[in-house]
């Protein structure tokens, strides 16, 4: 999956956390032991995929969230 290099206004950021809140997602950030921070989309149960950056993290998303009426048409 592409993530294009573009980052998101904070309209753009809102819209797309809401439209992931809709799908069952929650974008939530931890510290690892290092110190780093990481962004996570969380889901039930499922994959966790984890991002360095929220921007990247939000990209990812927004990558998902346009190819999902194709996968429920499948």
């Amino acid at each position: 999956m592409a993530v294009v290099d573009n980052p998101l206004s904070g309209l753009e950021a809102g819209a797309v956390l809401e439209a992931a809140a809709r799908a069952g997602f929650e974008l939530v950030d931890f510290e690892t032991p290092e110190g780093i921070t990481i962004w996570e989309w969380r889901q039930g149960s499922g994959p966790r995929p984890q991002f360095v950056t929220r921007r990247v993290a939000l990209a990812w998303m927004q990558e998902l969230l346009s190819r999902e009426p194709a996968r429920r048409a499948s």
